[in-house]
C-alpha cells in the first residue's frame, strides 16, 4: 500500500511542476477575448512548444484575471521583460500560462 502512496505522491509532484519558466520576452500584442472575462491572450518573442508565440491566460475569476492583464499590459507598454510560467499545454497554437510578472 506504501508503495502506491509513494508513486501517487511522486507522479502528482512531476505533473504538478511540468511545464518550462520563460524568465525574459517581450510582448507584441496583448488582447482579451469578449466571449471570456477570465481569459486573455498575448504573442511573445518567445516561441512555444506548440508551433507559434501565442499564448493564453486563464484564471479562476475576474479579478485574478484583471491583475494578470495589467501586468501583461504594463510590460508591453513600458516596453519591460515579462515573466510567465508555460505550462506546455496547448489549445491549438497557444500555450496556457500559469502566471506572470513584470521584469527589467
Amino acid at each position: 500500500m506504501n508503495k502506491y502512496i509513494i508513486l501517487f505522491l511522486l507522479f502528482f509532484t512531476a505533473s504538478a511542476t511540468a511545464g518550462k519558466d520563460v524568465l525574459e520576452s517581450k510582448i507584441d500584442y496583448i488582447y482579451q477575448l469578449d466571449s471570456d472575462s477570465t481569459v486573455f491572450e498575448f504573442k511573445s518573442t518567445v516561441k512555444n512548444q506548440c508551433g507559434s508565440n501565442l499564448y493564453r491566460v486563464k484564471s479562476p475569476n475576474e479579478a485574478v484575471a484583471n491583475r494578470k492583464f495589467s501586468l501583461v499590459l504594463a510590460a508591453f507598454t513600458t516596453d519591460k521583460n515579462l515573466a510567465f510560467h508555460d505550462t506546455e499545454s496547448c489549445e491549438g497554437l497557444r500555450s496556457i500560462v500559469a502566471w506572470v510578472r513584470i521584469t527589467k
